[in-house]
């Protein structure tokens, strides 16, 4: 794609799914492609102090809150049974303190704030709001 040809890029729920070396090299290709105007929308970005116990809690609270808490618990039930919970175990997600992920922010040339919620359902996650740094 071509330098400066977008100007939202939204990053939810994928971080932790990275290597710390694949989030730097993504944040620098985002970098790239953002319009000096753009925004990148990091959301969901795990933290080192908490544990699956809230994750779970905080998506059968989403779920009991919009209608699905049956199928939020067939689906805890189904991961828990499946290859992901030992791939999980295994290789382990990958999470920041907010201090961590905006180093790696800034070292790709960003501006960063995180923002006052989370994008996504679970409180405990926190989203950043990077930009190219203005110039003046």
């Amino acid at each position: 794609m071509e330098d400066q040809s977008i100007d939202l890029v939204v990053m939810n729920s994928v971080a932790q799914y990275m290597t710390p070396e694949e989030l730097d090299g993504a944040l620098l290709n985002i970098r790239r492609l953002l319009t000096p105007s753009g925004k990148l929308v990091l959301g969901d970005i795990l933290q080192p102090e908490v544990g699956m116990g809230r994750d779970v809690m905080a998506l059968l609270s989403f779920g009991l809150r919009h209608g699905f808490l049956k199928d939020a618990l067939i689906g805890l039930i189904s991961t828990a049974l499946s290859d992901y919970r030992q791939l999980r175990s295994r290789i382990g997600l990958q999470r920041y303190s907010e201090d961590e992920i905006t180093a790696k922010l800034t070292a790709a040339g960003f501006a960063v704030q995180r923002a006052q919620t989370n994008v996504g359902h679970n409180r405990w996650r926190m989203t950043f709001i990077a930009r190219p740094p203005v110039v003046r």
